[in-house]
């Protein structure tokens, strides 16, 4: 079974991650239960690259990751999303018609002080990161990002955090069920950014 390791991002935010050999995690499936009670499936990989290694923790870092549709097939032919950042939500937004994804910047804090400030991400005194998450819509056949949305702010995360055993799911050719995600991500060790939408995280 991989090792879970945990690690405090240089200051103050804490990744509960997989560590993946040099191929990455999955591709495995998994059931994600959207706000209007409809039950899909899913299909994610994810790259990673370890950095700081101590003994047998270190810190992982996405290099992409990857999340296509399934079930039901009607949506199966939607299009792919890849992106660097770690998706902690998708779902449907019927205001909009469309669906988003939110996905949270694990490096956002490990940005020297002076380019964070430059980029407007960090305030002066580093301690406060201004932009962990980003949002994607599906838009014209295409995943554009886009400003988040203060209406996502404290929606709940329905995408699987802890993923020690999603190989083991992969090995029975089962998606992860959801009652399975709940057991793995209601564990205390799961930091608040990735259980709910942050509108900040603390970098210091």
């Amino acid at each position: 079974m991989a090792n879970l390791f945990c690690r405090g991002l240089a200051l103050g935010t804490c990744a509960v991650l997989v560590a993946c050999g040099p191929r990455g995690l999955g591709p495995w499936q998994e059931e994600v239960r959207l706000s209007d009670g409809r039950k899909i499936v899913v299909e994610r990989y994810e790259e990673a690259e370890v950095r700081q290694p101590i003994g047998d923790v270190g810190a992982a870092f996405l290099t992409v990751t990857t999340l296509r549709f399934v079930a039901p097939p009607e949506l199966a032919t939607l299009p792919v999303l890849s992106t660097q950042y770690r998706p902690l939500i998708l779902d449907f937004d019927p205001a909009i018609g469309t669906w988003f994804v939110i996905a949270f910047d694990e490096r956002a804090c490990m940005q020297p002080i002076p380019e964070a400030i430059h980029e407007g991400i960090m305030d002066k005194t580093g301690r406060v990161n201004l932009r962990p998450n980003f949002e994607y819509r599906l838009i014209g056949g295409n995943w554009l990002e886009v400003p988040v949305g203060s209406e996502r702010i404290g929606l709940p995360v329905n995408l699987l955090i802890q993923r020690m055993t999603v190989e083991s799911w992969k090995t029975m050719r089962r998606p992860v069920p959801l009652a399975e995600k709940q057991r793995l991500d209601s564990h205390s060790r799961v930091p608040t950014q990735y259980r709910t939408i942050q509108p900040r995280i603390g970098c210091g």
